[in-house]
């Protein structure tokens, strides 16, 4: 999630977000993605091991509660990474029951502002990107010192930051100043293109079958670029609110992409030509997953809780976190 919630949540009772309720995260386990874990305001991180059916709160060494991103070591997965609001970064060496601050070499600033993005290199475990209110931190050793690698970057709101799925070389960050992107593993990032200065981009998603393809989730609606990143277009036919908050893309069918919004989720077939709303949708959408083996289960953390589609998002469940 990012500061965009942050900054909704933190004034809880005017968007009514309720503490302990506000899902800001939700992520499958790499490896056995029927374990979820859920980051929330307030009440801090939880885990089930059955599709969502049931949860346990594990948030012991947590002395902020309102975690913002949760990230899965690819090697060695019973490795957690969870960004904040608070405390910057948490790391986990046993699925998530106990957590120990991993700040060193972050600026103080960072530690009491949101760290919105946790990235876990697929390639190379031990390196880890964070996205933060004071731009993108870079460490080589999972988590055990950070280091500044924001050069083109330094100073704007890093509310989204994925990589490239083929070259760990290339990442994307989403900022309340548009789109950056490095090809130097964060040496240095560039704007990739004077358009996109104009968006507060939430939310950004490569697609895997072809990564020149990649789509961006913002104030203004959602973009599409067919080159990386060096021309964009809208893709806004069917959206009644174009203010996105979360995007997601169908790990096997790539023309098929979920986004929500405050409104609910809305869904489109054919690679953002078109969208159209799920009916009976949660509203107030914060985040979205799918099973990457049976995507027909969909998960949406929202200001009410969490949600679960066994249907491919035709009807929702409101799940039990406690």
């Amino acid at each position: 999630m990012s500061i965009r919630l942050i900054l909704w949540c933190s004034l809880f009772f005017a968007l009514g977000c309720s503490r302990g309720e506000t899902v800001l995260s939700v992520t499958l386990n790499t490896r056995n993605p029927d374990t979820v874990y859920v980051g929330t305001t307030g009440g801090g991180f939880y885990k089930s091991t059955d599709r969502g059916v049931t949860f346990q709160r594990m948030s012991n060494g947590l002395t902020s509660y309102n975690i913002t991103s949760i990230a899965v070591n690819p090697s060695l997965t019973t490795i957690l990474y969870a960004g904040s609001f608070g405390d910057a970064v948490y790391r986990s060496i046993d699925s998530g029951r106990n957590w120990m601050i991993i700040n060193t070499g972050l600026d103080d600033n960072v530690g009491t502002q949101a760290v919105n993005a946790v990235v876990s290199n697929p390639f190379i475990s031990d390196i880890l990107y964070v996205g933060t209110n004071h731009g993108v931190y870079k460490s080589m050793d999972g988590g055990g010192e950070w280091k500044s690698a924001n050069m083109g970057v330094a100073n704007r709101f890093v509310i989204a930051l994925v990589m490239d799925p083929r070259d760990h070389s290339i990442l994307m960050a989403g900022t309340n100043e548009g789109i950056f992107k490095t090809e130097n593993a964060a040496k240095t990032w560039r704007l990739v293109h004077p358009e996109t200065k104009k968006w507060a981009v939430n939310a950004i998603v490569f697609d895997k079958s072809d990564p020149n393809i990649v789509y961006a989730g913002t104030n203004q609606g959602i973009f599409k670029t067919t080159d990386q990143g060096n021309t964009w277009q809208p893709q806004n036919n069917g959206l009644a609110n174009r203010f996105i908050v979360t995007l997601l893309i169908h790990p096997e069918k790539t023309q098929v992409l979920y986004a929500g919004n405050q409104d609910g989720i809305y869904k489109t077939v054919n690679g953002t030509e078109s969208w159209a709303p799920l009916a009976g949708s949660p509203r107030s959408i914060t985040s979205l997953s799918i099973h990457p083996q049976s995507p027909e289960v969909l998960f949406a953390g929202t200001t009410q809780g969490l949600y679960r589609s066994t249907d491919a998002g035709a009807r929702w469940e409101k799940m039990k976190l406690r």
